[in-house]
């Protein structure tokens, strides 16, 4: 494949039309006027409290489709309001939470010591009198609705937008902000005031995201989206939903910020990430911790944008006579080069040290205007080309973008440059980069396949990143979603001061989060700096409810706090947690069955979205691959005589194990040669109680329980004793094959003395065949209504027990719906049925899980155990033993059983029970060895002889500092080492150090200033940061 061939004339600056023809706008539609604020923010208001993502679709749509036919075509008023963080056009506004305060305490007006005044000002902070915090629209909404007198806004959406232009164009001046503001307050319901509020923080708090409006806006507009990050441009651009945009106007054009592609995350082993390249021969890249840039030129104009499409061409320069970076790589591109755009990594390259820097420290390096040598600056890594010489190359494979780039410049050492790059084809192959890259301070690697296009804003498995597979004591780095906090005590007192995390159910929910349930897995104390925290107090934390948990979170069944919180955050208001631990341990303190041991917080991932959290696959993937490591090692290192002890017997967990059945006297043959699955109330605090105590009146009227329907379910019922569609009914009735009925039959029947007649009001759910017995419908008049009659109602009635009436799947709801009265203007602007508030069917989705075609696994798949109790029926099994993760994987854990180690795992910690880090003792755990002079040469090693007393008691020191608090200073091969520090001015044995310690685990290799940050910090630091 031949490269995109060079212009024939000399490169030149563009003329002024072409310069900006790809920034001219398409004309707008036109509008015949605009609607009240008070409509879209009703719609605002369905949105928040619709949880299905269908629903909120047709919500939109309809909303969407009204305006279209009353107001006209063009929809950017609208789509910037519910957009507000995707309007590029208006300026930031300078009002966050604590400004927005001030000015309302100002236009109320209202004393600064007024109890509301200090309700603005201390919004995140709870009172007895108040609970609702930490959400600052809802407090406003408060204080608000105390004074204001406007009962229907007069406000339109026209001069909403235009009020928000005028606070943008007046950032910085409050008075003229609070005349503004002053405005909507008398014309404004506090409702609408609320609402308004959410837009000016940028943040609507209605779980729709972007792509989910964009999708009901026009078919193309998430495609154009990609390619120019311009919401006026979609809109107008995209006015008609049946126009349909051309292919060629989905690539990527000059000095527009399109969405870059990236990375997939590994879930699977090395050699599964080999597969995926197709096992032939593919590119390892350096994976590189700057900021995503893209670059475009032409002729002499450069334009500098960021992955969220940010320009930063303010900083770097927009020609080559300003700008920190482009007046010294305009000589890096070759002549031919007229037009191009460049995807890469702008990082930050220190030449005394001769190494990169931090990423935090970019902004301040690109901001120098000294101009001076020796001082840190930009650097642009290179590693991809997505146009050329008027050509977009999006659609042409990696190998050919990659042969291009090459031949369109030359890297530049410090200023541009190409990213480090090999080719490999085999497991083997990245392993032995990835030592590579360790050694050089690297991050990890990326895997790219030699024949992938470039997809606008695409996540999939031709990119994969690879970070280091650490088996060391604080090896295990994983990305997880913060759900709940606890408040601290002592100096943390009063506030949140540790976190719970969670990873992400997979097979549960699809593309929309809403639908996504998330694991709970650690809780974090450690690691989080003053500034951290501050941040993170910010948040809208909500209070935790004991007995209505949130409901996307799924905790441990064990009856303790480890992973509950006093807070909690919705996922959209959340935020991804870079944590790193010792290693993963089982634990029944959470909903994982495992936790990490001696987790911290290694940063805050702003980088990332939720969509970016761990999967609990991934987490049994990372357990699968230490046993096996563990397995591996004991073989090797093992004699031939390995001692054994036999498989050890599967366990139940928690709420699979039932009642001792001899403890239980049979007193009846009512269910005899009947068997049944109890499913208990999973809202209740006593469901597993509920549910053994339904077990024992089976066993005692003489029938058989089972835990699972299993695969043969003839002769099995369900007895449901919750309301509401929980996973597992929807499941069972999805299948159609087994009866659900309620507790209430079981009652009635052993108050009768026999099987009560199976009529349909004792049914959740009856099956095609049972609805066409006698029975079923002998109590079920022509028009659908329950009759009592008969002898056998007499005799039931008789006996005592209370009848109730059979309830349908659709009427089983955790609350009963209430009717609203619709705004008629709302009604009709939103279409919605009058009757629309009922519930379809029994497969209606309600809140507990994933859609109905995606439901995730089957419950044959599910958590399953061998039953051998008396009463347990195994036949329905088909005599398979039952799997706790799945049937793969038992095999490799059960190994861990058949295999056990002579000599018992080194663990981190004090002892093999320590499982945190103490807040006060933060060294506490870790044991030191000191690279010093003195310590070299008693093992023969290399010293520099400058320095050598001056370093020596610098290490006294240290090591006075690290006992005082905690840590434990020990020789180089003890098996308890987990950290090894080195002084600067002396790291020529870093390499040595590296491999002598690297086996079996590797250690963090930190320079000496690492422990004083830390005690400044009062918290365990990032290693990564301190490296020699």
């Amino acid at each position: 494949m031949q490269a995109t061939p060079a212009p024939s004339s000399p490169p030149r600056s563009p003329s002024p039309s072409n310069a900006t023809v790809s920034k001219v706008l398409p004309n707008p539609p036109p509008n015949t006027g605009t609607a009240p604020f008070s409509i879209l923010t009703g719609l605002f208001e369905k949105l928040q409290n619709e949880r299905k993502r269908d629903k909120k679709e047709k919500l939109i749509n309809a909303w969407f489709t009204h305006w279209r036919e009353q107001k006209g075509m063009d929809l950017y008023p609208v789509l910037r309001l519910i957009l507000p963080f995707k309007d590029r056009e208006r300026a930031v506004y300078g009002l966050k939470e604590q400004n927005l305060a001030k000015t309302y305490i100002k236009l109320i007006p209202l004393n600064p010591k007024d109890p509301d005044a200090m309700r603005l000002t201390h919004w995140k902070k709870p009172t007895e009198k108040d609970k609702v915090s930490g959400d600052f629209p809802t407090v406003l909404h408060e204080v608000i609705s105390k004074r204001s007198s406007v009962v229907e806004s007069s406000l339109t959406i026209a001069e909403v937008n235009d009020m928000l232009d005028e606070l943008a164009s007046h950032m910085g001046s409050r008075e003229v902000q609070s005349r503004i503001l002053k405005r909507v307050y008398n014309r404004a319901t506090p409702d609408d005031q609320r609402w308004l509020a959410r837009i000016i923080l940028k943040d609507l708090v209605i779980s729709v995201k972007e792509t989910t409006v964009l999708a009901v806006f026009h078919p193309d507009a998430q495609d154009m989206y990609n390619t120019c990050s311009d919401l006026k441009k979609v809109a107008w651009g995209l006015w008609d939903p049946n126009f349909r945009m051309h292919s060629d106007n989905k690539a990527v054009r000059l000095f527009q910020a399109f969405t870059p592609m990236l990375c997939s995350r590994p879930t699977r082993k090395i050699e599964e990430t080999v597969k995926e390249m197709g096992e032939k021969d593919f590119f390892i890249e350096e994976k590189l911790d700057g900021e995503r840039m893209q670059l475009h030129k032409s002729g002499n104009e450069y334009f500098y944008c960021s992955r969220k499409g940010k320009e930063y061409t303010y900083l770097y320069g927009k020609h080559v006579g300003e700008g920190s970076l482009t007046p010294y790589i305009d000589k890096a591109f070759d002549e031919r080069v007229d037009s191009i755009i460049l995807d890469g990594e702008m990082l930050v390259w220190d030449p005394i040290s001769q190494r990169n820097l931090p990423f935090g420290t970019l902004k301040t390096a690109a901001g120098d205007k000294t101009k001076k040598a020796n001082m840190p600056r930009p650097c642009f890594k290179v590693f991809d080309i997505v146009y050329l010489n008027g050509s977009s190359l999006i659609d042409r494979s990696t190998s050919f973008r990659k042969k291009n780039m090459r031949h369109c410049l030359k890297e530049i050492p410090g200023r541009i440059e190409f990213t480090i790059e090999y080719k490999g084809r085999t497991a083997e192959d990245i392993r032995a980069k990835m030592d590579e890259i360790m050694e050089n301070r690297g991050e990890g690697l990326v895997i790219k396949h030699p024949s992938s296009k470039y997809v606008l804003n695409g996540r999939n498995k031709d990119w994969i990143k690879v970070k280091p597979e650490y088996m060391d004591n604080m090896g295990e780095t994983v990305d997880v979603l913060v759900v709940g906090g606890n408040y601290g005590t002592g100096g943390r007192g009063g506030a949140v001061s540790t976190l719970v995390c969670a990873v992400a159910e997979t097979g549960n929910g699809d593309d929309d989060d809403l639908d996504m349930k998330y694991r709970t897995y650690v809780r974090i104390g450690s690691g989080l700096t003053y500034a951290d925290y501050l941040w993170i107090r910010s948040l809208p934390w909500k209070k935790w409810d004991d007995k209505k948990p949130p409901s996307f979170l799924k905790l441990s069944p064990k009856h303790s706090r480890e992973d509950k919180g006093d807070l909690y955050l919705e996922p959209e208001d959340s935020f991804i947690l870079k944590v790193k631990a010792a290693e993963v341990t089982k634990s029944d303190g959470y909903h994982m069955g495992f936790t990490m041991r001696f987790p911290r917080a290694m940063s805050i991932r702003t980088d990332l979205t939720i969509a970016d959290c761990m999967t609990d696959q991934g987490v049994m993937e990372s357990v699968k691959n230490v046993a096996k490591r563990k397995l591996e090692s004991d073989f090797t290192t093992k004699s031939n005589k390995k001692k054994t002890k036999p498989k050890a017997k599967p366990k139940m967990t928690m709420e699979y194990t039932g009642p001792k059945v001899e403890d239980i006297e049979v007193s009846s043959d009512v269910f005899e040669d009947m068997k049944f699955v109890v499913i208990p109330n999973a809202k209740s605090k006593d469901g597993d109680q509920e549910k053994k105590a339904m077990q024992s009146k089976i066993i005692a009227n003489g029938g058989k329980y089972q835990q699972i329907v299993g695969k043969n379910p003839q002769g099995v019922m369900v007895v449901f004793m919750g309301s509401g569609m929980p996973y597992d009914v929807k499941m069972i009735i999805k299948k159609g094959a087994t009866d659900i009925i309620t507790p209430d039959w079981i009652e009635d029947s052993i108050a009768l003395g026999r099987p009560a007649p199976l009529n349909r009001r004792y049914f959740v759910y009856a099956t095609e065949d049972r609805q066409l017995t006698a029975e079923y419908r002998m109590d079920q008049t022509d028009d659908g209504e329950d009759e009592e009659s008969g002898d056998e109602d007499d005799e039931s009635q008789a006996a005592g027990p209370s009848r109730t009436k059979a309830r349908s799947p659709s009427a089983m709801s955790d609350e009963p719906k209430r009717e609203t009265k619709e705004d008629p203007e709302l009604e009709e602007w939103l279409n919605v049925p009058k009757d629309d508030t009922r519930h379809d069917s029994a497969t209606d989705d309600e809140d507990y899980g994933a859609d109905s075609d995606n439901d995730g696994p089957d419950m044959d798949d599910f958590v399953k155990v061998a039953m051998s109790q008396p009463g347990y029926d195994s036949d329905t099994d088909d005599g398979e033993d039952m799997d706790f993760i799945s049937k793969d994987d038992l095999k490799e854990e059960n190994m861990e059983d058949e295999v056990q180690p002579e000599k018992e795992d080194v663990k981190m910690g004090e002892n093999d029970e320590a499982m945190e880090y103490d807040t006060e003792l933060i060294f506490r755990h870790l044991c030191f060895y000191l690279d010093s002079p003195k310590n070299a040469r008693k093992l023969n090693m290399k010293v520099k002889d400058k320095h050598e007393t001056a370093i020596n008691n610098a290490f006294d020191e240290t090591a006075e500092f690290i006992t005082a608090n905690g840590g434990r200073i020990v020789e180089m091969n003890d098996p308890k080492l987990t950290h090894i520090l080195l002084d600067k001015r002396d790291t020529t044995r870093r390499l040595d150090l590296i491999k002598l310690t690297s086996k079996p685990k590797l250690r963090q290799l930190v320079i000496r200033e690492y422990i004083q940050a830390c005690l400044d910090e009062n918290t365990l630091l990032d290693e990564d940061d301190f490296k020699p």
